[in-house]
């Protein structure tokens, strides 16, 4: 059983708040993070039939009948345990870490969190695994020194690129990557099974209404165009539908846990900007998957791996900052004249502007918008994510560290 980073996290909010909900995709670890959260609580799980029918009948005897701290997995089953669970937190409202609950996306789910548990309940995203998870070390350090870019000259390497390749190739929901070698034919049976449990059993559930066949090929399409601006009108067109459907889809696919929107940074007052925003799909498996790569030689040598590597790459600093910051934003910059960075970290001391390369090298150009940027929003430096092998000062304020320090 992986440790997961989020571990502590959801504890310290359990300490706050009387009920704390797990959010994430299909097979992520939330029901194993559960348990390793608390270990002897009494657990139940809404997609065990049983357990479902005993909850459903009455919920609100059901609450009375337990003790607490209590789990409830996949609670977005039972959309009237929300309203029992806001009475009966009421009844101490000064007694925190009662319940924990977990719920792939929904909008029911989100509703009642929203509705019914108001100012009673913390919420956090559970990605699939984080590097350090995946090889059971720690978090990097780096993470922790942000405020300080000169220590990035003194810390260890705490990868190797072998490794980031094949976590790039195999993607990180936890039971697929642990299987990735040991039964091959397991793994690719798992994607397809994957995939088509999304759509056909998730989303035709949750959107019943739905068009599955062009939802399923805007998501082809997402995976085509990762890291790329998404332009509305080209998807409607592609997919014969309307420009506000296709921002629905986008708005699901989002709220689904298995694509991520990256808005636009659009605070510059000097510049016109871009203010279309980019996406990526949560886990490198799924483009991999669509792409058919069976191998990380094939991975390597397609044109658009540089794009492939960007989402990589941001997820990975994504599920990390969330966890170290209790705020983070992520943007993308670009203005109209072509100037562009990756990825813009807004933390609540710093914005940190970050270029992402799949290389080992970089272009002058690609420092000269690092400043530009610095410049103008008094950030107190720039990032190049690179594949080197060592940190270094490229120049004032730009700091050379490669996705193995990561």
């Amino acid at each position: 059983m992986l440790n997961r980073n989020l571990k502590e996290k959801t504890l310290k909010y359990l300490d706050m708040f009387p009920c704390v909900v797990l959010l994430g995709a299909r097979q992520v670890g939330k029901s194993t993070l559960l348990k390793q959260i608390l270990p002897t609580a009494k657990f139940y799980d809404l997609e065990n039939l049983n357990d479902f029918d005993y909850i459903n009948n009455d919920p609100k005897l059901f609450l009375d009948s337990q003790t607490t701290p209590l789990v409830i997995d996949e609670a977005q089953l039972c959309p009237n345990i929300f309203k029992a669970l806001r009475v009966k937190i009421d009844e101490a409202r000064d007694v925190n870490g009662r319940f924990l609950l977990s719920g792939s996306s929904s909008p029911e789910l989100l509703h009642q969190i929203s509705e019914s548990l108001a100012g009673r309940v913390a919420t956090i995203d559970v990605p699939c695994l984080a590097w350090n998870e995946a090889l059971e070390r720690p978090l990097s350090n780096i993470y922790a020194n942000l405020d300080d870019p000169d220590s990035f000259l003194s810390l260890p390497s705490h990868y190797n690129l072998a490794e980031l390749h094949e976590f790039c190739l195999y993607g990180l929901y936890p039971e697929a990557f642990l299987k990735r070698k040991n039964d091959n034919d397991y793994y690719k049976v798992w994607q397809e099974n994957y995939i088509r449990t999304y759509i056909e059993r998730d989303i035709r559930a949750l959107f019943p209404n739905l068009e599955l066949d062009k939802y399923k090929k805007l998501i082809l399409m997402l995976a085509q165009s990762s890291s790329e601006t998404i332009k509305y009108a080209n998807f409607a067109s592609s997919l014969d539908i309307s420009e506000p459907t296709v921002k629905n889809y986008l708005e699901i696919a989002d709220g689904t846990f298995i694509w991520s929107r990256l808005r636009a940074f659009d605070k510059s007052t000097k510049k016109r900007l871009i203010k279309m925003p980019k996406g990526y799909l949560r886990d490198t498996l799924l483009i991999n998957y669509i792409y058919r790569l069976n191998n990380i030689e094939q991975m390597l040598s397609r044109p658009d791996f540089g794009l492939i590597w960007e989402s990589f790459i941001i997820e990975q600093l994504h599920k990390n900052l969330r966890f170290t910051f209790s705020q983070v934003k992520l943007y993308y910059y670009r203005t109209q004249n072509g100037a562009e960075i990756d990825l813009i970290i807004e933390t609540p001391k710093a914005l940190i502007p970050v270029e992402i390369k799949s290389g080992s090298s970089f272009k002058k150009e690609q420092i000269t918008n690092l400043k530009n940027f610095i410049d103008e929003f008094s950030s107190p430096y720039g990032l190049i994510i690179n594949n080197g092998s060592e940190v270094r000062k490229l120049a004032d304020k730009i700091y050379q560290v490669p996705a193995i320090f990561w």
